[in-house]
């Protein structure tokens, strides 16, 4: 069989949906079988989401559907499973953060940085229907043999009605990469997405988590690169030890770009198009304007709003309830679903609008 049978010698990614295993296909091709365990049926209506969404959307920056299938067997049950090309770089959690940390060097961060930025400005703005993402993290990019960014998990991911600016909705998502106007209050654009890509690309270059809690002072990378920059120290963002460094004017336009996407206030941080632009082309980054306060000041809000707010509580990445943050003790290999790291997960009480 592809996977050896789901063989445990196979899995090569862990989530509250279900595992993630290396298998081939009839023709030789290695592809990553996403097996999700939730027979329910808001676990079918997950499913459908996600082959929908995946189906819909065709980039080189964005995992592809290679297929999916549907079976009940007398041994295993209702069985799900959607299959994707596998990507043998696993995701960028792993470079970053995992046990066999590799320091990446410049000129791939920034072939990473980029490829996240085509692949989130084609949801956006390529696609046939608008589509935010709602769950950028470093684990949810997974990265080819040729070190290309790939979007992946869309199991979160919303449509967006042509002819609506926002959606007010549900927050979901983990903690650290999540937009401080959708967790206070459920308010959903494509600038949420433009958010969690300025904490990425924080974290792709200075190798800090988006959240560390061991840090009383600066716990939220996004508050800790702003300091810096506003003391006119932006190249201190870049990590220590970085193998074949950028020049410094280069580095210091993505250390900008990324605290310009990270703004707390959504009307300051610029759409993925531009995002791309000035990545791409010599196009200066707009003046970034001041923070009213730091990030973190707000994270008691956040956890009042969330706990006001229907069932208002935390969710850990296996789906148990909780009281606090909960650190991942390892990086998963994603394709779609609930991810490494804390995440939230609130009924929002208000309506699409």
């Amino acid at each position: 069989m592809a996977t050896r049978n789901f063989s445990i010698d196979n899995i090569i990614g862990r989530g509250g949906y279900g595992n993630v295993y290396k298998g081939y296909l009839l023709d030789g091709s290695e592809v990553a079988f996403k097996r999700f365990k939730n027979c329910s049926a808001a676990g079918n209506a997950n499913f459908v989401h996600e082959v929908e969404v995946i189906a819909s959307v065709r980039h080189v920056n964005l995992v592809a559907l290679r297929g999916y299938c549907t079976a009940t067997t007398p041994s295993e049950g209702h069985q799900r499973i959607i299959v994707c090309d596998l990507m043998k770089n696993g995701s960028l959690h792993d470079h970053l953060f995992g046990s066999t940390k590799r320091r990446l060097t410049w000129p791939i961060r920034q072939k990473i940085a980029l490829g996240t930025a085509r692949g989130l400005a084609y949801l956006h703005y390529g696609a046939q229907s608008t589509i935010i993402h709602r769950d950028i993290k470093a684990s949810n990019i997974l990265l080819n043999d040729m070190f290309e960014a790939k979007v992946a998990d869309f199991g979160l991911a919303k449509f967006v009605p042509e002819g609506m600016t926002h959606l007010s909705t549900r927050v979901t998502g983990t903690m650290g990469y999540v937009a401080p106007e959708y967790a206070l209050y459920g308010q959903l654009t494509d600038r949420s997405d433009v958010y969690s890509f300025g904490v990425v690309l924080l974290e792709l270059l200075s190798g800090k988590k988006a959240l560390d809690m061991g840090d009383e002072n600066q716990p939220l990378v996004a508050d800790w690169a702003w300091s810096l920059v506003k003391n006119e120290k932006p190249l201190d963002v870049i990590e220590d030890g970085m193998p074949e460094l950028g020049s410094p004017d280069v580095m210091e336009k993505y250390v900008l770009i990324a605290v310009l996407c990270s703004h707390p206030e959504l009307q300051c941080r610029p759409s993925m198009d531009q995002v791309v632009k000035m990545l791409e082309t010599d196009i200066s980054v707009p003046s970034i304007p001041d923070r009213p306060i730091p990030i973190v000041a707000r994270i008691d809000e956040i956890e009042r709003s969330i706990r006001s707010n229907g069932s208002g509580q935390f969710i850990s990445s296996g789906g148990h309830q909780m009281f606090g943050y909960e650190n991942s003790h390892h990086s998963d290999y994603k394709m779609g679903g609930t991810s490494s790291g804390s995440s939230i997960e609130v009924p929002h009480k208000h309506n699409s609008t």
